[in-house]
């Protein structure tokens, strides 16, 4: 059964829970924005790296094919980790009397 005081602190659950949802979410954009837009500037930055093959494939293709399809699973891995997390902790500040 639902106490009446929790019902006066649920705007202020909500809030924070959506402010640490809303940070979560930026760092781990900012990330995303990192991962994919490094090595477009690198490669533009150092023009020779756009144009060097390893094992007969041009690097760029093996950095965004190989290393950075992986590094997104990743970061989209620890992202969903974080943001259970944080509902694992409202949900217990919720829950406890």
């Amino acid at each position: 059964m639902r106490d009446d005081r929790n019902t006066a602190l649920d705007p202020i659950y909500l809030r924070t829970v959506l402010r640490v949802n809303l940070s979560t979410s930026l760092f781990y954009f900012g990330l995303f924005l990192l991962v994919m837009l490094g090595g477009p500037i690198v490669f533009w930055f150092f023009p020779s790296l756009a144009t060097t093959y390893l094992w007969s494939l041009p690097l760029p293709w093996l950095f965004l094919g190989v290393a950075g399809f992986p590094m997104l699973v990743l970061i989209a891995w620890s992202y969903l980790g974080a943001v259970e997390e944080d509902e694992e902790e409202f949900s217990d500040l919720v829950d406890t009397p």
